[in-house]
């Protein structure tokens, strides 16, 4: 007979109670029989609390005091799963549903030096269409590219394997690794946390893996405001110096200065030709506030 060991899945809600909501349901159909549920509240302060004692009363919610952001959100979950003498925990996004079998997929690909799997993901509006298969990072620019994105699913993307990056979208994650290295910087207040992690995980020896017959499907961006929003654009910004100024050394850095700066002008320039000019303006902010960030950091 197969053992089940207990998962805790961790999900962080800021102000999208409703979807929370619909997430933790279709959660609750998945046929992985012993699993449990957090939701870490980043002070939404907008009657969430509420709304899941009155919708969600068996799902254990820890009700931080501020909107922390995504890193530090998903580590006081982590932390709680660690507290509770969890080996696994499932980290994944309030809008993102999985297919009935896909926690049993994951964990049936779990080995002892894997420290993160992840499903294939598709897009909750287009189905046929994958969202994210897995992902590729460049050896000395460190710049990241994600398979799949946009292709109609096929055999191309039908190959389990070990890759270079997983997104925090939906992780299965081995707590005795990922806590040998201190789970997500919170620098990071949302974006560029799970390649981060990544990375780290792979420094540490351990492996990361794309499980092809586990399958989710992601409403994307509805957290940061849309795909062109402003504080997307501010956020993806800053997290990406944060990074590149982090972890430049596994890379060359010269190289990496030179093509994020010609990346980030063509960027706002296409901004600005739209029209798009608070975008532009928020991707400006972005880099100033990471640059500061960043270089503290490295300083102390």
């Amino acid at each position: 007979m197969p053992t089940y060991p207990p998962i805790l899945i961790i999900l962080i809600n800021w102000r999208q109670p409703q979807i929370t909501v619909e997430c933790v349901h279709s959660l609750q159909k998945m046929d992985y029989p012993n699993k449990q549920y957090l939701i870490v509240d980043n002070g939404s302060g907008d009657g969430s609390l509420n709304i899941f004692r009155q919708e969600l009363p068996f799902v254990k919610v820890l009700a931080l005091e501020d909107n922390f952001g995504f890193a530090k959100g998903a580590n006081a979950g982590l932390r709680y799963a660690i507290e509770e003498k969890y080996q696994f925990a499932l980290l994944i996004n309030n809008d993102a549903f999985p297919k009935v079998d896909m926690l049993t997929k994951l964990l049936g690909s779990m080995e002892p030096d894997t420290a993160l799997l992840s499903p294939k993901i598709y897009f909750d509006a287009e189905p046929d269409l994958v969202w994210f298969a897995g992902g590729q990072q460049h050896p000395t620019l460190l710049e990241v590219r994600n398979r799949g994105l946009g292709e109609v699913d096929g055999p191309k993307w039908q190959q389990s394997q070990d890759v270079d990056y997983l997104l925090g979208t939906c992780l299965l994650i081995n707590l005795a690794l990922v806590s040998q290295i201190g789970f997500f910087d919170e620098r990071y207040f949302m974006y560029y946390e799970d390649l981060d992690l990544s990375l780290r995980c792979r420094l540490a020896g351990f492996r990361l893996r794309l499980v092809t017959e586990a399958h989710l499907y992601h409403r994307v961006a509805t957290s940061s405001g849309g795909i062109d929003s402003p504080f997307r654009s501010y956020l993806i910004a800053k997290s990406g110096v944060i990074f590149f100024l982090t972890h430049h050394k596994h890379g060359k850095g010269l190289n990496i200065f030179f093509f994020r700066v010609l990346s980030s002008i063509r960027q706002v320039l296409s901004w600005l030709i739209r029209g798009n000019v608070k975008v532009a303006v928020a991707h400006i902010r972005g880099l100033r506030d990471g640059w500061i960030l960043g270089k503290s950091a490295t300083k102390s």
